[in-house]
């Protein structure tokens, strides 16, 4: 199956890097050849594409490296011990060969897989680097840009980095305004990753004189194609591709469904979208599509598909709690107080509201209450130790303490109740969907659906570990971690693996921006609240004199 789609690619995807460098661009190139030059590498066009040689396996070595992998289990301990040495000199390259391997019956082939990943991986370079190599050979433009891109995605070990190289294809894809006759030919390539890959790049590029035979590969056989051509022809406002996408909603596997899942709600947003779980069996997932088909057949022609490309306005207000004072505040663009609610019982948790109402969640008061700028309450629910409260779509409230995720109506009655049998739980929110992401004080990321029954979980290399507020999961499956003993904060996709850091001193949590941000708080009260973009770098910083332990945008 294709690798997952990140949103923060396919936002704007039409639009691609084409003429000269402007002002932003040489910036971001500059910054790029640091980035390599800091890693001990050439940024020139020949260095680049040597660097993507070396970490891609020869289809003549394929059938080598599995059968090395093979031997990892054999009875001789000599073999498996020259089967790892030999699978080691092959590099990056075979990362995704052992990383399947990993899970293979055989426990002693599972075991030495992953000990030989541990060491390859130990020994490469930050996954920022072959990242900044495509931005930069997509700058650069050798002749043999696009096939060496072409050949080393399906080794590009992490899903920022393939999106990179995606990128990259798309920018390169119409030399001297016509498509390139490698992509085209790519779109019938046997390989599916490839014909996706070449359809994205050629739709991205506006290769307009190719959609027929782009859209072809909308019925392609393999799911994982149709998935990411349907979603890049979405962003490119091509209205059949919805049913597509909801018709895949059964057939993907369920961290490929999310990203499908992930366009219908954004596209549906403001036309009341169902509130369907996507389930983990057969029936469920048939039930989530029929419900969107029926949803699509009544909003079709209501639906913008330009939303896809927009990014949200922001006000450019920013909601924070100072906890050990005990309050909450909003700033406006200049870093000024607009409004604060003092005399807070240990808040941790805080929602802006429509009507100008906050909802605050305070430990040491055991209640989730909702007020209005002034600080008077207008609604509350006791609940013993509550670390999260958020209104719903629905009108409803959901709330998470250490034991239990519940969901109340506007009487303050419950609706729905789940627990996580074994673990406590330290951070949650609940999606759009109906289901339920939570961080568990085993270190565990877990999706639920709304009755408990867990979909997917993970494991977070965790060592300190921050109760209260709100783990930040995208509906798409990527998650933002605060890994406060590490010093930094880690995305992960919906299948756990991490596609992007950022360093920083004792995160306490982090919520991900429309445009692509992250907003950081720390521990540290000389921290504070801190913006970071996708390159790490901080572009906007609030301190107080005291903690700020949440920060959120609108």
């Amino acid at each position: 199956m294709l690798r997952m789609i990140s949103l923060a690619i396919l936002v704007g995807c039409v639009s691609v890097l084409t003429g000269a460098a402007g002002g932003d661009d040489k910036e971001r190139i500059a910054h790029d050849e640091q980035i390599l030059k800091t890693a001990n590498l050439k940024s020139d066009a020949e260095s680049l594409v040597s660097f993507f040689k070396r970490r891609t396996l020869p289809v003549g070595h394929q059938h080598k490296v599995k059968e090395l992998i093979r031997q990892l289990g054999s009875q001789s301990y000599r073999e498996r011990e020259q089967a790892a040495a030999e699978l080691l000199t092959f590099g990056p390259g075979v990362a995704e060969l052992l990383r399947a391997a990993t899970t293979d019956e055989n426990l002693e082939i599972a075991r030495r897989a992953e000990k030989c990943l541990q060491r390859i991986t130990e020994g490469d370079h930050a996954r920022e680097v072959p990242a900044a190599a495509a931005r930069l050979l997509a700058a650069r433009k050798p002749v043999t840009a696009i096939a060496t891109l072409l050949d080393f995605l399906p080794f590009a070990d992490n899903d920022a980095v393939a999106d990179e190289v995606r990128s990259a294809l798309a920018a390169l894809a119409l030399p001297e305004g016509k498509p390139d006759k490698l992509l085209q030919a790519a779109l019938s390539d046997k390989t599916p990753l490839r014909r996706a890959a070449a359809a994205e790049a050629l739709i991205r590029a506006q290769a307009k004189e190719l959609l027929p035979d782009i859209r072809k590969l909308l019925r392609d056989p393999d799911p994982g194609v149709q998935l990411r051509v349907a979603m890049t022809l979405a962003h490119a406002k091509e209205r059949e591709t919805v049913p597509v996408l909801i018709d895949l909603l059964p057939r993907l596997p369920l961290v490929d469904a999310w990203q499908a899942e992930d366009i219908l709600f954004r596209i549906g947003e403001s036309h009341q979208p169902p509130s369907v779980s996507l389930g983990k069996d057969e029936a469920s997932r048939k039930k989530c599509r029929d419900a969107w088909a029926a949803w699509w057949k009544e909003n079709q022609q209501k639906v913008d598909l330009a939303k896809l490309r927009e990014t949200p306005r922001l006000l450019g207000y920013t909601l924070v709690v100072l906890l050990d004072q005990g309050t909450v505040m909003e700033l406006n663009a200049k870093k000024e107080p607009r409004w604060h609610i003092d005399n807070l019982s240990f808040p941790l948790d805080v929602q802006y509201l429509p009507g100008d109402h906050v909802l605050v969640t305070e430990y040491h008061a055991s209640r989730v209450s909702e007020r209005d700028l002034k600080g008077k309450i207008v609604w509350q629910k006791r609940v013993v130790g509550p670390l999260v409260g958020q209104r719903l779509a629905n009108g409803n409230t959901f709330i998470a303490t250490d034991s239990v995720l519940m969901e109340v109506d506007a009487k303050g009655n419950e609706v729905s109740t789940a627990t996580i049998p074994g673990e406590r739980i330290m951070k949650a929110m609940k999606l759009p969907n109906g289901e339920i992401a939570c961080l568990t004080t085993e270190a565990k990321m877990v999706r639920m659906d709304a009755t408990g029954k867990i979909l997917f979980s993970f494991q977070v290399p965790l060592t300190t570990k921050l109760f209260g507020g709100r783990v930040h999961m995208l509906s798409n499956g990527h998650v933002l971690v605060p890994h406060n003993g590490e010093n930094k904060v880690v995305e992960y996709g919906g299948n756990g693996k991490p596609v992007w850091e950022v360093a920083c001193d004792q995160p306490v949590a982090a919520t991900r921006l429309p445009n692509g941000n992250v907003l950081v708080t720390s521990m540290l009260p000389n921290q504070g609240a801190i913006e970071y973009n996708r390159a790490g770098n901080a572009v906007w910083q609030y301190r107080s004199n005291t903690r700020v332990t949440r920060a959120l945008r609108r």
